[in-house]
């Protein structure tokens, strides 16, 4: 009986000491010294340079969206994701959001859409400043 005492009363400390740990964890949407950038996805699915632009102005956008509904879910206790994106990502509604003109077009029919896009807010800074206001991302956490 001692033992099934002693059994317990260390599991119970163990899942305490395990929920600690998670919540002072460092959490954050980089992939630690490397690219988030899912470049093989990109090549595959853009048959030129400004295509592949253009798919990464979407990814920004995809990533946007997802930050802020991971962070709303960490805001209202639900599982969440928020960690290093590559190999995490739709890839196919990210192409999805490319309108089905831009894939017939050249590079130089393509540009000038890429550049109004860039131009565009991507949403990811608001994203992000979501994050931090929830306490999903540390402060200083950066793309």
């Amino acid at each position: 009986m001692k033992i099934l005492a002693l059994i317990l009363t260390v599991a119970a400390s163990t899942t305490v000491l395990a929920g600690s740990a998670s919540a002072d964890e460092k959490r954050g949407f980089g992939c630690r010294y490397e690219s988030s950038v899912d470049k093989s996805e990109l090549n595959a699915r853009a048959p030129n340079y400004t295509l592949r632009g253009i798919l990464e102005e979407y990814r920004l956008r995809w990533d946007a969206a997802d930050a802020r509904a991971q962070c709303k879910a960490f805001a209202e206790g639900k599982a969440y994701e928020i960690g290093c994106r590559r190999g995490r990502r739709d890839w196919d509604a990210i192409a999805a959001m490319v309108p089905d003109k831009m894939w017939d077009m050249s590079r130089a029919e393509a540009k000038p859409f890429l550049n109004k896009l860039k131009e565009e807010d991507d949403g990811y800074k608001a994203a992000i400043d979501y994050c931090r206001d929830v306490g999903a991302v540390e402060k200083s956490w950066s793309r």
